[in-house]
């Protein structure tokens, strides 16, 4: 009966054991750590969740999360194999040979003594683009006419769009089609280093000496040419200035950046921030950040590696403790099977009382709030 109930219950020795039942958190620091669907056997040497799994994030294994009838399995970079439910079975030896259902924005992947040959699917529209390489990246061509003989020249079709290129990225040049998500109709192109532009019909921009020196400007649809947002580069990446319906920001790199959001639809500021070198230092508007040492906003504080705490949202529940020597806050790989180490104090309170635990529990004390 005893045993019964101590299993039911929250316990903890010292930082080597410890349970939450109700929380399904169970951990044997630093061996094994269970936590809702996840477990760490020696983290990070293995970790499984509901639907994969990693040994040294080298060798992977992969399930369908609905049950379905699929997986694969991974061995980085040199083997992998598995089954898909659309493609049925799939396998191949780096940079041997193989074929992949789906890789990023790649379909139907296939290679041969790789850099040798590859073959990929792209959707495009409501169709299909193949493109095929030899001598990865040197010459390549697309079932759409698209071909490169690279760096000598080569041509690139997209929806909008026409680009070339010879001895590049020396010289380039492109032409544009009207479409309603882009700037509409014209041409491009670039001398590089020495100078660029883009005539389009709601964008202009010159380029000298790019990517050092710009300055371009796009407009609203409309015979109005209603002015829209400016940027200028003087230079990249030292001085960058923008001006957007969406957006307002200065940078003089790495010493100081100013960045104004604006709500598109209202034209109201929607958040700020200002920074001091480069991210170091970072001020919002409702968080301060000096990053690693200090972390201050609405639901959280941190002063690194002394202190961190966190509410959950609305305020309801809050957690604090020391010491807290992750730059990173609440990790939750980290917390499972290490931080304990290091965490001496803990507390967690609720309107009404805070639980404090010193000593991964030793000490245990309950205060009331008025």
């Amino acid at each position: 009966m005893l045993g019964s109930l101590v299993l039911a219950a929250a316990f903890q020795v010292l930082p080597f054991y410890e349970q939450r039942p109700a929380d399904d958190y169970y951990a044997v620091r630093p061996l094994w750590s269970t936590e809702r669907g996840d477990t760490d056997v020696l983290w990070p040497v293995f970790t499984r969740h509901d639907d994969w799994w990693s040994f040294c994030r080298l060798v992977n294994g992969q399930t369908h999360h609905d049950g379905a009838d699929g997986y694969q399995f991974t061995v980085v970079p040199l083997w992998f194999n598995g089954r898909d439910r659309e493609k049925g079975g799939y396998a191949g030896l780096f940079p041997l040979a193989g074929y992949h259902p789906h890789v990023g924005m790649m379909y139907d992947v296939k290679f041969a003594l790789w850099p040798l040959w590859h073959q990929y699917r792209m959707p495009r529209g409501r169709d299909w683009m193949k493109t095929n390489a030899v001598l990865f990246p040197f010459i390549s061509w697309r079932d759409d006419g698209a071909w490169s003989v690279w760096p000598l020249y080569g041509v690139n079709y997209q929806r909008e769009s026409d680009h070339r290129y010879v001895l590049w990225p020396l010289v380039t040049w492109a032409s544009y089609r009207d479409d309603r998500d882009t700037a509409g109709a014209g041409c491009s192109w670039m001398v590089w280093p020495l100078y660029g532009r883009i005539r389009r019909a709601r964008e202009t921009q010159d380029l000298y000496l790019p990517p050092f020196f710009s300055f371009a400007e796009t407009f609203a649809k409309g015979e109005e040419r209603r002015h829209l947002s400016t940027r200028v580069r003087c230079p990249w990446p030292f001085v960058d200035y923008e001006s957007t319906p969406a957006r307002w920001r200065l940078s003089v790199w790495p010493f100081w950046e100013r960045s104004i959001d604006i709500d598109y639809t209202h034209g109201k500021e929607s958040s700020r921030v200002t920074r001091f070198g480069w991210k170091l230092v970072e001020l919002y508007d409702d968080e301060t950040r000096v990053f690693p040492f200090w972390a201050s906003g609405r639901d959280h504080f941190r002063l690194w590696p002394f202190w961190e705490s966190e509410s959950a949202q609305g305020g309801a529940v809050a957690r604090g403790r020391f010491l807290a020597l992750m730059p990173i806050r609440w990790v939750p790989s980290i917390d499972r099977n290490w931080a304990k180490f290091w965490t001496f104090y803990e507390n967690e309170s609720t309107p009404l009382y805070t639980d404090h635990s010193l000593l991964w529990g030793l000490i245990r004390w309950r205060t009331l709030k008025p």
